[in-house]
């Protein structure tokens, strides 16, 4: 047996939940980040689903706290047991933001009536150090989890089902 040494990082994984809140979004979420930490993986909790990666600001001065957290055993834990997602959901499709609800410091930038911020998008999850993205969602989550992977992405997307 190979020696494995399981503090050595072997990459960032980060997981979002989109969508709809259905039960088995947080066992999931737990089951991904112990399996992940004991593989020797960092794992980040994208908050809001695909809103929190869209809001981020790019600025080690900036609070984030509400954008993403870092995942451990003690806090996915505490949520296995419970319904729904702690990580939060939207309904956020970061190729189609509405004038409205682009994030103010990217307004100037993005000022169409309808916005495709998948350059930002993919400019966030670098800065975050990002390797792996594992959605959790219904046909919009996870229509764009694609576009990621287009984009060059490495994604896992699991898909959720409301009925």
């Amino acid at each position: 047996m190979e020696n494995f040494n399981i503090k050595r990082k072997k990459g960032t994984i980060a997981i979002l939940t989109g969508g709809g809140d259905v039960p088995g979004l947080n066992p999931a979420i737990r089951a991904i980040t112990i399996r992940a930490l004991r593989e020797g993986y960092q794992v980040l909790g994208l908050r809001r689903g695909w809103a929190g990666i869209v809001e981020l600001i790019r600025d080690p001065e900036a609070d984030n706290s509400d954008k993403y957290m870092v995942l451990t055993e003690e806090i996915v834990n505490k949520s296995g047991r419970t319904g729904g997602t702690f990580l939060h959901t939207s309904r956020t499709r970061p190729s189609h933001v509405p004038k409205s609800q682009v994030p103010p410091h990217l307004a100037e930038k993005y000022n169409e009536a309808i916005n495709d911020l998948t350059p930002e998008i993919l400019k966030n999850l670098d800065y975050l150090g990002v390797d792996y993205l594992i959605p959790i969602g219904g046909d919009d989550t996870l229509s764009y989890g694609v576009r990621m992977y287009q984009e060059g992405f490495k994604a896992i997307a699991i898909p959720k089902n409301n009925g």
